[in-house]
């Protein structure tokens, strides 16, 4: 027995355990963002109004890490590949951002959950089709438990097909899983490059700042107008439903890859549904009890087996 490898075994183990409970955090916490567009929504403001809300209040801990954190140098800074960089954050967290607020216009939560969640399977095949990723027999596995529990949980749902709008709902939303699942497949270098800290806090002031100017160009300066309830929401999106789960998932996705984390990522459906039933008071039946244990069940597959 060669003790000298335990050691290096241990640790790549625990790291991959490190980064499933990542991804699970921030899973849950960017499933609370539908719940908080809704909420704030039903004071009367428009998508735009919402997500910078939500940025705003995000923007002074992206701007206190790049100004004070000692991992961010102003080296790195210069040296950054700027050109991907402003791609990759008008994808993950604008583009993907907007269209799937104006996608909950139009449609219900539990719907809009179900739809982003096509993205680990757009994640594997955008990693097969660029960079000639093999899709494991573990991850497909995964994929299909997970799924299955995704369409249980979700098709005792009461879904108002017959809204004039609720296509055009549908179309954004899968707008917003097809931009993510580009910002994950292509993050994975760009971190190794750059760094979790350095890459999440410039891809997300690029996005920020992005959001910001398609809110001015709108509507102005002018945010000082609204109900106290849509500031509240606003806050507890910026932080709870955007600070925290960029930290959790990006590092997660650097200690076990893009396509584990987009599978793992599904978890986020279970708990929109949990919080819809406990913050939104909508129904939860046992056949959503059913699809949120076979989705429990594809994550614990894919964690406990370890990487595919």
């Amino acid at each position: 027995m060669n003790f000298n490898s335990s050691p290096k075994f241990y640790s790549s183990q625990n790291d991959f355990k490190k980064g499933v409970i990542l991804i699970l955090i921030g899973a849950a916490c960017f499933s609370t963002k539908a719940i908080f567009v809704k909420l704030t929504l039903a004071h009367g403001v428009d998508a735009i109004t919402a997500l910078m809300l939500r940025m705003l209040f995000a923007l002074p801990y992206y701007l206190g890490v790049i100004i004070f954190s000692p991992s961010i140098t102003k080296e790195k800074i210069q040296s950054a590949p700027w050109g991907k960089l402003l791609v990759i954050g008008l994808l993950g967290y604008y583009l993907a951002s907007l269209f799937d607020f104006l996608g909950l216009q139009y449609v219900q939560a539990n719907l809009e959950r179900l739809i982003v969640f096509v993205y680990p399977t757009l994640v594997l095949l955008l990693g097969a089709w660029i960079f000639k990723r093999k899709i494991s027999r573990q991850q497909a596995i995964a994929v299909g438990i997970t799924y299955s529990g995704i369409l249980i949980a979700c098709i005792s749902q009461d879904f108002d097909f017959k809204s004039s709008n609720i296509g055009l709902g549908i179309f954004y939303i899968f707008l917003s899983a097809l931009t993510y699942a580009f910002y994950l497949v292509y993050s994975d270098n760009l971190i190794k490059q750059m760094g979790i800290v350095t890459f999440n806090s410039l891809s997300m002031l690029i996005a920020v700042i992005a959001v910001l100017i398609h809110f001015g160009w709108i509507y102005g300066i002018d945010i000082f107008h609204y109900d106290w309830q849509v500031y509240v929401y606003g806050a507890l999106m910026g932080v709870i439903a955007t600070v925290v789960p960029t930290l959790a998932l990006t590092k997660g996705i650097s200690l076990i890859g893009s396509s584990n984390a987009a599978i793992l990522s599904t978890f986020g459906p279970v708990a929109t549904i949990l919080m819809s039933y406990f913050i939104l008071h909508e129904p939860f039946s046992l056949t959503q009890g059913v699809g949120t244990i076979l989705v429990l069940l594809g994550v614990l597959f894919l964690g406990l087996r370890g990487k595919g």
